[in-house]
């Protein structure tokens, strides 16, 4: 079982929002809405950041600014900051307790320290044996080339697979990953983006516990 992080695992839109507006402010740009950060979540940081000051996510600049987002992102995180949402460690532990061979990673369009770090603040590193950011894949989401890197990483193929998360860029990935997917809708996009990427939306932690062990019971 995969997941994304931020906005799936996750509530922590706004460490990464402010945060962001704290490194625009140090670099003397302008700050932005909280509408324009979750926008701009369906780029890796360093293109987020381009996106935000010069509206193109390739300007160079993103590069210097996303270093200094990670920077301070990965200090700042807590399980304050980065709390999960309400039922999801309760639905991890339930499902590990019912169906001890599933094995559980995360993949984030993040730096690879923050999920680890998010991972650490909520007790959850003994669940995940591999968390892995865009650092550290040949390519970011919606590139297949992360979930893939996590099959190979736990010897699991990728039909076996199901990978979760808010983004449509999660579901782009998944699709071309050959696993299933499930899009979650508490996140940072709209339910209509959500559900037009997956072929399966959940509303509720509930609901998603329902869909990942009618997976794991097939």
């Amino acid at each position: 079982l995969f997941f994304d992080v931020d906005g799936t695992l996750s509530d922590s839109y706004l460490l990464g929002y402010n945060s962001t507006n704290e490194v625009l402010r140090r670099n003397g740009c302008s700050e932005i809405t909280e509408e324009e950060y979750h926008a701009g979540t369906k780029y890796t940081t360093p293109m987020r950041l381009a996106w935000h000051v010069t509206g193109n996510p390739d300007d160079s600049i993103g590069t210097k600014l996303g270093q200094e987002f990670d920077a301070l992102y990965v200090a700042l995180v807590s399980k304050e900051t980065a709390n999960l949402f309400s039922g999801i460690e309760q639905m991890l532990r339930s499902l590990q307790e019912r169906h001890p061979s599933v094995r559980f990673a995360a993949l984030s369009n993040a730096c690879t320290d923050y999920v680890t770090a998010v991972l650490q603040a909520n007790n959850l590193l003994s669940l995940f044996p591999v968390g892995l950011g865009a650092d550290k894949v040949p390519a970011p989401k919606p590139a297949p080339d992360g979930l893939l890197q996590l099959c190979s990483l736990l010897d699991i193929p990728p039909t076996a697979c199901v990978y979760v998360g808010d983004s449509p860029s999660d579901g782009k990935a998944a699709v071309a990953a050959g696993m299933h997917s499930i899009g979650v809708t508490w996140g940072s996009h709209a339910s209509s983006a959500v559900q037009a990427a997956f072929p399966s939306t959940v509303h509720t932690v509930a609901d998603l516990h329902r869909e990942l062990e009618r997976f794991v019971d097939q």
